[in-house]
C-alpha cells in the first residue's frame, strides 16, 4: 500500500479534520485538539491512500482503466483547494462555538481560540510525525520484499517483507517505546507515593491508621493513604454541623508494601479494624481505591456525617501507579485487591453475632468501582452479600455494567437505564433519578439492599469503550444527556479518541458533571442508608468542605 504523500491520501486527511473537530463532552484542551486532529487525520490518509491504491489494484486485475481529462478537471482541481479550505474554515468556526456551548453546559469557562489554533497545529504537527514513519516502515518493507524477489514469487516475497516489517515495529513498540516508557512513569509513580501531600500530618486520633498506636506505620501508608487518614472529619466537625452527639469515625487503611501480597495487606487492614473497634459500629465501608489508592473524600465523609461518625472506613492500596496508567497495563489487582479485602472483612464479620454485626457497605469510584464490582459474581451476590452500595464512575465495559444496562426498561436510556423497575439497584445522573426515572415517572419501592450506581451522561470514563471504535453505542443515538452537547455525534475512529482524549480532563471540570462526584455523594448515601435523598444537605456539604484539604478537594 503506498503511503507517499498524495492527493487522496491528502484529501482524506483534510476531510477527516473537519470530523476531528467535532464536539464530544468535554471542552477541549489544545492538546486534546491536537490527539484528536492527528490521529483522525492519519486515519482519514491512510483510508484516503489505500481506498484508491485498491481501487487501482482492482481495476488491473479487471483489466480496467479510468483516465481522466486533465483539460477539462483543470478548473476543478484548481478550485478543489480553496473549497476544501473554505469548508475548514466553516468548520473551525463551528467548532468553537460547539465548545462555547459544552462549556457552558460544563459550567465552567470556554476554551480560548488560541488554544484551539494551537490544537490544530499540533494535530498537524502530529499528522506528519505518524504519516512519516508510515512512510518509513512500508519503505522497509518494500525493500525487503524487493531483496526477496529474485528467490521466490512476487506475492510471496510481498507477503514476508510486509510480515517480517510488522514484527519488527510491533517488537519495538513493545520492548523499547512501551515497556521503557511504562518503566519511566512507574519510577516516577513510585517516587511520588513516597512524597508527602500539602497539609498533611500523621493523625493523632487512635481511630485512624498511621497514628502512634496504629499498627499501620504513616510512612508506609503511601501519599494518598496518608490523605486517607490524615483527612475527614472528626466528631466536633459532625456535630458542629448536625447538631448531634457523635463519634470520631474510624479510617483503617494498610499501604501497599513491597514483599507484602494482597491477602496479607487485607488482613493488615482487619488488625487495624480490630484494634480500633471498627467491628462494633453502626456501619462498616469497605471502599476500593483507585491507582495510588486514592479514595474519594466526598464519599467517605458522606457516610461518616450521615451516620453521626458511628461507622468505619476499611480500604488499602494496592498500587502506586496513577489510574490512567493502570486502567491501560493491570485492570486485574484491582479485582483481586477489592476480592480480597471483602473476603477478610466477611470472614470477621462471620465470627460475630448476627445482632452485633455492623451493616456491610461497599463503594468505590472509577477504576475502584470497576475492581470493587467485579469482586462479586452477579447483581444477586451483591445483594446477598452486602447491605448497599454506592459506585461512581463506573466503566460501561464493566461486567456488572454489561450485565445490567442491556437488559434495561424499554424506553428509558442507556444513561439511566431501569432495571428490575428499580427493585434493589439505580442507575442516576443526578440524585432526582433516584426516585424517578428519566422520563419522570415516579419509582415503586426500593427494597433493601439499595445499590446506587452514579453516572453523569458527560463522563468519559463511563462512556469510552474499545468498542467505539467500530460500533455506535445507544448514548449516542438516543442524545439523552442534560450536560452533553446535541451536536454530537458519533464516528467510526473519530469518538473513540475524542472521548479517550476526554478522560484526563474530566477531573478538572465543576462537580455534578463529566468525572466528578462530589456533593451528590450525599444524596447517594443518604438513599442507600434509607433517608430521603432529596432532603436539604447544605449544611453538611459545607462541612465536608471545610474538612477537605483544598488542593485535594
Amino acid at each position: 500500500m503506498p503511503l507517499k504523500p498524495d492527493t487522496s491520501g491528502l484529501v482524506g486527511a483534510h476531510i477527516m479534520s473537519w470530523v476531528s473537530l467535532s464536539p464530544s463532552f468535554i471542552p477541549r484542551t489544545w492538546w486534546m485538539t491536537s490527539a484528536a486532529t492527528g490521529l483522525s487525520q492519519t486515519f482519514g490518509y491512510v483510508a484516503g491512500a489505500a481506498g484508491v491504491a485498491a481501487a487501482r489494484g482492482l481495476g488491473r486485475t479487471l483489466g480496467v482503466e479510468v483516465r481522466i481529462d486533465e483539460e477539462r478537471f483543470r478548473p476543478v482541481s484548481r478550485a478543489l483547494p480553496w473549497v476544501m479550505f473554505g469548508i475548514s474554515g466553516l468548520t473551525w468556526l463551528r467548532n468553537q462555538r460547539a465548545q462555547a456551548e459544552i462549556a457552558g453546559l460544563m459550567e465552567t469557562r470556554p476554551v480560548r481560540t488560541r488554544e484551539h489554533v494551537l490544537g490544530v497545529a499540533g494535530g498537524l504537527a502530529l499528522t506528519a510525525g505518524l504519516v512519516t514513519a508510515g512512510r518509513g516502515v512500508n519503505a522497509v518493507a518494500a525493500r525487503i520484499s524487493q531483496a526477496l524477489k529474485p528467490v521466490m514469487p512476487d506475492p510471496v516475497a510481498a507477503v514476508i517483507g510486509a510480515g517480517a516489517t510488522a514484527t519488527g515495529t510491533a517488537f519495538i513498540l513493545d520492548k523499547v517505546v512501551y515497556r521503557r516508557l511504562l518503566e519511566r512513569l512507574s519510577k516516577a509513580a513510585q517516587e511520588t507515593n513516597a512524597k508527602l501531600l500539602p497539609g498533611r500530618v500523621p493523625p493523632v486520633e487512635i481511630e485512624r491508621s498511621g497514628s502512634e498506636a496504629s499498627h499501620e506505620p504513616w510512612s508506609t501508608l503511601g501519599a494518598k493513604g496518608q490523605a486517607v487518614v490524615s483527612d475527614g472529619p472528626r466528631a466536633v466537625d459532625i456535630e458542629e454541623a448536625t447538631g448531634r452527639p457523635a463519634l470520631t469515625p474510624i479510617r483503617a487503611y494498610a499501604g501497599w508494601q513491597e514483599g507484602r501480597d494482597l491477602e496479607a495487606t487485607a488482613a493488615a487492614v482487619v488488625a487495624e479494624l480490630h484494634r480500633t473497634g471498627g467491628f462494633e459500629r453502626e456501619v462498616l465501608l469497605v471502599q476500593t481505591t483507585t491507582g495510588t489508592g486514592w479514595l474519594q473524600e466526598w464519599s467517605a465523609a458522606s457516610v461518616e456525617f450521615l451516620t453521626g461518625g458511628d461507622c468505619a472506613l476499611a480500604s488499602m492500596q494496592y498500587t502506586y501507579l496513577p489510574s490512567g496508567i493502570a486502567f491501560v497495563a493491570d485492570r486485574t489487582t484491582p479485582v483481586l485487591a477489592a476480592r480480597a479485602l471483602l473476603t477478610a472483612v466477611e470472614a470477621e464479620l462471620d465470627t460475630l453475632p448476627p445482632g452485633r454485626r455492623p451493616k456491610l457497605l461497599v463503594g468505590g469510584e472509577s477504576l475502584g468501582a470497576l475492581g470493587g464490582t467485579q469482586a462479586f459474581e452477579s447483581l444477586e451476590d451483591m445483594v446477598r452479600r452486602v447491605d448497599g452500595a454506592v459506585w461512581a464512575g463506573l466503566p460501561r465495559f464493566a461486567d456488572f455494567w454489561t450485565s445490567l444496562a442491556p437488559f434495561r426498561r424499554r424506553g428509558t436510556p442507556e444513561i439511566a437505564p431501569v432495571v428490575d423497575e428499580g427493585r434493589h439497584v439505580r442507575f442516576a445522573t443526578k440524585p432526582e433519578d433516584l426516585v424517578t426515572d428519566f422520563t419522570g415517572v415516579p419509582f415503586g419501592p426500593w427494597d433493601g439492599p439499595r445499590i446506587v450506581v452514579a453516572q453523569h451522561a458527560s463522563d468519559p470514563v463511563v462512556w469510552w469503550s474499545p468498542e467505539l471504535m467500530w460500533r455506535k453505542p445507544d448514548w449516542a443515538k438516543e442524545n439523552a444527556g442534560l450536560d452533553v452537547s446535541r451536536t454530537l455525534r458519533w464516528l467510526p475512529w473519530v469518538t473513540f479518541w475524542q472521548v479517550a482524549s476526554d478522560m484526563p480532563q474530566s477531573v478538572s471540570v465543576p462537580g455534578g458533571h463529566g468525572h466528578r462526584y462530589v456533593e451528590e455523594m450525599l444524596q447517594y448515601w443518604a438513599a442507600v442508608l434509607g433517608q430521603d435523598p432529596l432532603q436539604d444537605f447544605s449544611t453538611i456539604a459545607q462541612a465536608i468542605r471545610r474538612t477537605i484539604v483544598p488542593n485535594f478537594a
